[in-house]
């Protein structure tokens, strides 16, 4: 994949700060050959952040087609709100494909609610939405036709798993068609943006034991009267 369709305006990405540190950042300005991007962090808070001019930090990102990570050099810090400009200094490299199947209507809870700013990223009640279908990087909701979004809208999504396990993610709409499945309703498709990996295991493992458990019902024999 080019460059180009990784690094895009609007695109959401994670930096690594520190080890295990991670800060969630949405591309803002990109130059014609990809050397040099701004991003600007995606939550209210902090104010300010601890780099430096001329640190190096890796940069991670999700699309379609899989996981991609690069490494940057700091040429400029902003604080309040935290805006970094960053040069590419290698080659995008391509470290995990998406080949995850997805399971029709599984047996978890969804709440959305669309992100207008790093303000309120975190603040608001979320909204119950029924689920059509989950994967590992993405989910189609059911919503009322009214709360229709535009496609590249962020969205906050929170999943209840079996055993009340919660995963907190942040999505891009991909499209959302009106009156799918059904007339009054729209069909919301999310892609996953920003989740952490441990998040992404979490909701892999569950489909798939349900996978198994659906499999096993339609082959189990009816017992003898």
């Amino acid at each position: 994949m080019r460059a180009r369709e990784v690094l895009r305006p609007g695109r959401l990405i994670f930096i690594e700060i520190n080890p295990g540190e991670r800060r969630y950042f949405a591309i803002g300005f990109v130059s014609d050959d990809c050397g040099t991007l701004t991003c600007e962090l995606l939550t209210e808070q902090p104010r300010s952040i601890d780099v430096d001019e001329s640190e190096e930090l890796l940069a991670i990102c999700t699309t379609e087609r899989g996981i991609y990570k690069f490494l940057t050099r700091v040429i400029e810090v902003e604080q309040d709100p935290v805006r970094l400009t960053l040069s590419l200094l290698k080659k995008i490299v391509h470290i995990q494909r998406r080949e995850f199947f997805r399971l029709s209507r599984p047996c978890v809870l969804a709440k959305y609610r669309p992100v207008n700013g790093p303000e309120d990223i975190l603040s608001g009640e979320l909204i119950d939405a029924s689920i059509k279908d989950l994967s590992g990087n993405g989910i189609a909701l059911i919503i009322p036709v009214e709360n229709v979004l535009a496609s590249g809208t962020p969205v906050r999504i929170e999943i209840e798993l079996a055993g009340g396990q919660l995963v907190g993610l942040i999505g891009q709409v991909a499209r959302c068609i009106p009156n799918e499945p059904m007339l009054g309703k729209s069909l919301l498709c999310v892609r996953f943006e920003l989740i952490d990996e441990w998040d992404r295991d979490y909701i892999i493992s569950q489909l798939f034991k349900e996978r198994i458990d659906r499999i096993g019902k339609r082959h189990r024999l009816p017992r003898r009267p």
